[in-house]
């Protein structure tokens, strides 16, 4: 989610909040950041258009992203909106998203243990196979 920066809709990233929302990551909260995106889309453009219909029926999350960012790309007004509106919910998704993995009671590790909550691009361990 961070990679909503400001000014700068990244459709990937909305994507990912559109569909983390959908999918309830974030409780109450996420409910809540559903609900202030409806209100500034229909505030914005209405009841009648294909933004607002994707939006309330909140069943597809590649056809609301694609709506939203087509209406974004065609309104510099909405844009600015939008962003920000990304940026708020993907905080909050963010933050609801952190991984806790916990090794306690008779748990008996023999390696290595890898924790990790969203990782992004390689992950690399250790040297050659000559290592021991």
């Amino acid at each position: 989610m961070t990679g909503v920066k400001r000014g700068s809709m990244d459709p990937t990233a909305l994507a990912a909040i559109v569909s983390a929302l959908l999918g309830g990551v974030a409780g109450e909260a996420g409910r809540s950041a559903w609900m202030s995106l409806s209100t500034l889309v229909r505030n914005r453009f209405g009841g009648d258009s294909a933004a607002v219909a994707a939006v309330e029926r909140g069943e597809d999350a590649e056809e609301i992203t694609g709506v939203l960012v087509e209406e974004a790309r065609s309104d510099p007004e909405f844009a600015e909106s939008l962003d920000a509106w990304a940026r708020q919910a993907g905080s909050i998704v963010e933050q609801r998203q952190q991984v806790s993995n916990v090794i306690s009671g008779d748990a008996h590790v023999t390696g290595t243990v890898i924790q990790a909550g969203n990782v992004f691009g390689g992950i690399h361990l250790g040297g050659g196979p000559d290592r021991r």
